[in-house]
């Protein structure tokens, strides 16, 4: 569901309207209208609870029927708070009816804004609150400021040992406006069956989809084509699947997958690990594949999410036999979180991203710092080299990890 174009109306005490049009807070309501009055409020400080081990995973906490008032940031004292995708998540999955974080004073209102103004994609299956806000600190103070006073006093509050979460001598009623359009985003997938009866599989993955039309502006070159993120892993997981289709057939069943959405935060390996073709369980290993056209011949080869599963001894094997050199360091797994792969780790299945684009950093950064998510990333001008080897790696991987006799259960 993309969301955009959205107004915003709330009341707060005495009846006063605060509207998204006078740019001090921004909502997304979860249908087209939404329309709640009299909503209660309580202020929960930080949501900090949400990265606790042992409340996080507690759902005895409930905020049905319930404005959550959040604040931005996390006090100086906390080193590694829970990100604010995760505190939003915890009070989604606690039934909240709205969340309303209270943007940092000192962060600019535009970087604020911006969290919620662009469309926005995800799962039609997630679960979202009815409504969710961002205000800014200065409209809370002007609008909203209840029993607990003014956005100083929240902050001291919520900083003091002990706090627990407030009901607020407070109600507010919301009305959202928000345009969503519905798609369907489309995985290819394939596989080439095993001569085993056992079930077991390994998969390879890619995602094909980029952002399209992404720099109006430009009357000559409107169009981000990632060509390096991500047509250049998509093109490699073809060339794989061809291959190991002409060659003798494997033990164990080989997969393809090559996912949409990817950009829009892994959306379409989510789905696919939601509701696989296969036990889950029975797939052995995950090669995902992701802009893997930047380092020439000869790179060494590094993995994302070494120490992280048992596949490594017998990558770097199968690399070494193929003429490569290996890079055991642990800086890429940086990226762990930002690839496929992390669908399938989340649910316990071995996933990797193995090859040469990440193993210099001068290299990456140079992408990443030039044509990455723009519409320069196109074919012209692209190395080759190392996503040609890069592919011929991983079909030696396909052989090696399809065959028990190399990769036992």
């Amino acid at each position: 569901v993309d969301r955009s174009d959205l107004r915003a109306i709330l009341r707060g005490p005495g009846n006063a309207a605060l509207d998204s049009a006078d740019g001090e807070i921004i909502a997304l309501g979860n249908q087209e209208d939404v329309f709640i009055d009299n909503l209660p409020v309580v202020f929960v400080g930080y949501g900090l609870e949400a990265g606790d081990s042992e409340t996080s995973g507690s759902t005895d906490v409930r905020f049905d029927g319930q404005a959550v008032l959040l604040l931005r940031g996390a006090p100086d004292a906390i080193d590694n708070p829970p990100s604010f995708r995760t505190r939003l998540a915890y009070f989604r999955e606690r039934g909240a009816t709205a969340i309303i974080g209270i943007a940092l004073p000192d962060t600019p209102w535009d970087a604020s804004l911006n969290s919620l103004r662009f469309r926005q994609t995800y799962l039609a299956s997630d679960a979202r609150s009815p409504v969710e806000a961002i205000i800014s600190a200065a409209g809370y103070d002007r609008h909203l400021a209840g029993s607990l006073g003014a956005y100083s006093d929240l902050t001291r509050l919520a900083q003091a040992r002990g706090f627990t979460k407030q009901l607020l001598d407070l109600q507010i009623s919301l009305r959202i406006t928000t345009q969503i359009d519905r798609y369907d985003g489309i995985n290819v997938v394939g596989y080439i069956p095993g001569s085993g009866t056992s079930g077991e599989a390994i998969l390879f993955s890619a995602h094909h989809d980029h952002f399209g039309i992404c720099r109006p502006d430009d009357p000559d070159n409107q169009i981000c084509n990632g060509a390096v993120d991500n047509a250049s892993g998509t093109a490699a997981v073809i060339e794989i699947a061809r291959t190991l289709a002409a060659v003798e057939q494997a033990v164990r069943d080989i997969y393809f997958v090559t996912t949409t959405a990817e950009e829009s935060g892994l959306l379409g390996a989510i789905a696919f690990a939601d509701a696989p073709p296969l036990p889950l369980e029975n797939i052995l290993a995950v090669f995902n594949l992701d802009t893997i056209a930047i380092a020439p011949r000869g790179a060494a080869v590094g993995i994302i999410g070494r120490g992280m599963t048992p596949l490594d001894t017998l990558i770097d094997q199968v690399a070494i036999e193929y003429g490569r050199s290996v890079d055991t360091g642990l800086e890429m797994n940086s990226f762990v979180r930002r690839n496929d792969a992390w669908a399938f780790m989340e649910r316990g299945v071995a996933a990797v991203m193995t090859g040469g684009s990440f193993t210099d950093p001068e290299l990456l950064n140079g992408f990443l710092g030039g044509r990455y998510h723009r519409n320069t990333d196109e074919i012209e001008g692209i190395e080759l080299g190392g996503a040609h080897e890069d592919t011929l790696l991983h079909i030696e991987l396909g052989r090696a990890f399809s065959n028990p006799q190399r990769y036992p259960t």
